[in-house]
């Protein structure tokens, strides 16, 4: 879980969200650097490195976008809505699970 991996594995994995990796990484040492904490640098590791774990596998992917578009549909009903919120903790979990968290 470093940052040179995790922005290679972005790349070969879901290129579009290179842009706001790199973005975030620099807000990250920027904040580590003004406060002199570890934290900003730690939360950035462990959030991009959930999202490698959820794209690796096109499946757990499309199912978490298909869970969020529900989620986010105004016009879903409650159980649907229901269903997604459970896929969407599920796939977050699974994913935290496999970077060690």
């Amino acid at each position: 879980m470093t940052r040179e991996a995790l922005r290679d594995a972005v790349r070969r994995l879901d290129m579009p969200s290179l842009a706001d990796f790199d973005k975030e990484c620099h807000e990250a040492f920027d904040r580590a650097a003004e406060t002199g904490a570890i934290n900003p640098l730690r939360f950035f590791l462990i959030k991009w490195a959930t999202h490698v774990a959820i794209h690796r596998w096109p499946m757990r992917s499309a199912a978490l976008a298909e869970a969020e578009r529900v989620a986010g549909d105004p016009t879903a009903g409650e159980k649907a809505f229901q269903a997604s919120m459970e896929t969407s903790s599920r796939i977050l979990a699974e994913a935290q699970r496999e970077i060690g968290l």
